[in-house]
């Protein structure tokens, strides 16, 4: 089913050109397929606790590479339903910023070297800093009001609010003394990165999204209203907690910050973690067969499933849960659900950006198949990670490695094939 207006480049030249957001969509399966090599490499290594270098580095290779390259790309699609993104070819400028400062972060906290990682802290912030002004300056200028666009506007704070934290996180990584509770600003950078810019992104995708490439019923205004109003104060409330109690609270007294911050984020999980994947589960029930549905339907079964996994391993203190936790939101309920993006929504992207003659579905036949068997590499690889952090078993965690890398060659290859075909039609006489 065709998605009219999503991504589309308008004959009048408005709207985000297609060489706007196609290079993060084929840049992010490649970061896929570098984070399988280096779990495969590195084994229980990556896996074991949050505090070694390999575990930050396989899990920006994930965050910043695939699911921020996804997400970057879905939101200047997104956004050609405004009246234009403000100077479209800087977004050059985010895609080799974070690109860059990707590679630079993964590799400085790889190898412990400070000079890659104040590097990625330029790249990285110059990338951030101009999708900033570049998206806000759009939303603004657009004047609307629609749910749509109110969650773009959250993904936006989500992604600014996770970005500073990150930022002046990688300072530690680079040997700068990082005052205060170094662990709790690292919860809340994550929380705030999955469930403010990541989620934010997917609430906006599914308003216009599941309607549009699925076929799905509108979703209740009501609920994604307070949906949103609970994500908002779910990441603004650690967040300030976080710089009050970093400018204001000694170290030695900032622990007594840490229950109140964990508590600010629970709106947030229940909104995104809770609330979004049931109203959205009963509206795809009418999306099954289609490329896509299949992830989106996982991804947002592992939602509870996640919250309930974080509950545990914050009363219980464990380790393994910790990173069970991590595991299952980031490449669990995230990946999931922005392969669902890949393989549902990014060919019709491609094949609507190109006017063809004739009536030709979005969704060419094979990729129903290739959908289906690329949902299966992703399950085998989440249950082969999982029961290697859970066993500590280094076989297990360099199986779901190579499941990984399997996973992002065929999302390459998927994307490459709709690419070719999207070219291969001759334009409609004029």
């Amino acid at each position: 089913m065709n998605a009219p207006g999503l991504g589309t480049q308008q004959e009048e030249g408005t709207g985000v050109p297609r060489i706007t957001w196609l290079p993060f969509f084929y840049t992010a399966p490649v970061a896929l397929l570098f984070a399988g090599g280096l779990l495969l490499a590195w084994g229980s290594l990556a896996l074991a606790t949050p505090w070694s270098s390999f575990t930050v580095a396989l899990t920006h290779s994930v965050t910043l590479g695939f699911l921020t390259m996804t997400g970057l790309g879905v939101f200047y699609a997104l956004a050609s339903e405004l009246p234009g993104i403000a100077r479209p070819r800087s977004s050059h400028v985010v895609y080799y910023g974070l690109l860059l400062g990707a590679v630079g972060l993964v590799w400085g906290t790889a190898r412990a070297q400070s000079a890659p990682v104040f590097f990625a802290i330029g790249a990285v912030g110059l990338a951030g800093v101009v999708f900033i002004l570049q998206a806000g300056l759009a939303l603004r200028r657009s004047g609307a009001r629609g749910l749509e666009f109110r969650a773009l506007r959250l993904a936006l704070w989500g992604f600014s609010l996770a970005a500073f934290l990150g930022v002046w996180l990688a300072h530690g990584h680079g040997g700068m003394r990082f005052p205060g509770l170094r662990s709790l600003w690292m919860q809340v950078h994550l929380c705030i990165a999955l469930l403010g810019w990541l989620g934010g992104m997917l609430v906006s995708a599914s308003l216009i999204v599941l309607p549009r490439t699925f076929g799905t019923d509108a979703l209740s205004p009501r609920v994604f209203r307070a949906l949103i109003g609970m994500t908002k104060v779910g990441i603004l409330v650690p967040f300030v907690l976080l710089l009050y109690g970093y400018f204001f609270i000694p170290d030695q007294r900032q622990a007594g910050i840490e229950p109140w911050a964990t508590a600010g984020l629970v709106p947030a999980l229940v909104a995104i973690w809770l609330v979004h994947p049931v109203v959205c589960l009963r509206a795809l029930d009418k999306a099954k067969g289609m490329p896509g549905s299949a992830h989106w339907r996982a991804g947002l079964l592992l939602g509870p499933l996640v919250m309930g996994v974080g509950a545990a391993a914050w009363f219980q203190a464990d380790v393994r849960l910790g990173m069970l936790f991590g595991w299952l939101a980031v490449f669990g309920w995230g990946a999931t659900l922005f392969s669902g993006l890949f393989v549902g929504t990014v060919p019709g992207l491609l094949f609507s950006s190109v006017p063809v003659r004739g009536d030709r579905p979005s969704s060419p036949g094979w990729l129903l198949p290739a959908a289906r068997a690329g949902l299966v590499l992703h399950g085998l690889a989440l249950l082969a990670g999982a029961v290697g952090i859970l066993a500590g078993s280094d076989p297990w965690c360099r199986f779901a490695g190579g499941l990984m890398g399997a996973e992002g060659a065929w999302l390459l290859l998927a994307l490459g094939r709709a690419l070719v075909e999207s070219r291969s039609h001759p334009p409609m006489p004029a």
